[in-house]
């Protein structure tokens, strides 16, 4: 699959659940709840222990499944997430060899981004889509103004997104969004797998509703 049709995949999907837990095994609880939630897509950091391993059991588990490997630091990480059989990468900033073993291995790349100057970085690079992170610290008014200057870039707004400003972020121009602590909580701690699914699926049908309301305000 060419690299568009999976970035197209991954709008479609629209949340990307960011699975940042302390254990191989509560990283495939928590997947397997979000998947039960309606999520379309994972994102699985460097961070967890045995992360490669995860991303590969939940590749032969649910081929259906989009498994991205979050956190990608380095060239041999990026190489260790594609042996393992991640769809795409992503990483917390702008990493030169990041995006360039996603791009010989086929797949998308995600970098960090927040400054006007590191999307332009991103995008010569080739960066399929750009994480603004943390937008937390920026806010949708924000990108709605890089969007402006940038309209041929793909945005996925990442740390401050929530149930609460997910219209916000559709309408300031994001493709897609990353969700971490306010999908997953204290999930590895309570162990409530079903309030994690539950969250899964407002947060899904959050995002589509959003999109779908953004999109009928800009036809009119």
């Amino acid at each position: 699959m060419v690299r568009a049709e999976q970035v197209q995949r991954l709008v479609e999907a629209g949340v990307i659940p960011i699975v940042r837990v302390g254990s191989e095994e509560t990283a495939l609880r928590v997947s397997e709840a979000l998947l039960a939630g309606g999520v379309r897509t994972v994102e699985v950091t460097f961070t967890v222990p045995g992360a490669s391993r995860v991303i590969a059991a939940l590749r032969e588990r649910y081929p259906e499944l989009l498994v991205g490997a979050g956190t990608v630091l380095d060239a041999a990480s990026a190489r260790e997430a594609v042996a393992a059989g991640a769809h795409y990468l992503l990483s917390v900033g702008l990493v030169r060899e990041v995006v360039e073993t996603a791009h010989r291995y086929g797949l998308p790349a995600i970098p960090g981004v927040l400054t006007p100057t590191e999307a332009l970085r991103g995008l010569e690079l080739g960066a399929d889509v750009l994480k603004l992170f943390p937008a937390s610290l920026v806010g949708p008014s924000y990108l709605k103004a890089l969007t402006a200057p940038l309209p041929q870039a793909s945005w996925c707004p990442t740390g401050g997104v929530d149930l609460e400003n997910l219209a916000e972020w559709a309408r300031a121009g994001a493709d897609l969004v990353g969700v971490g602590g306010p999908l997953l909580q204290d999930v590895a701690q309570t162990g409530d797998f079903q309030a994690l699914t539950a969250r899964a699926h407002r947060f899904v049908s959050g995002w589509n509703e959003a999109v779908a309301a953004t999109r009928e305000g800009a036809s009119r």
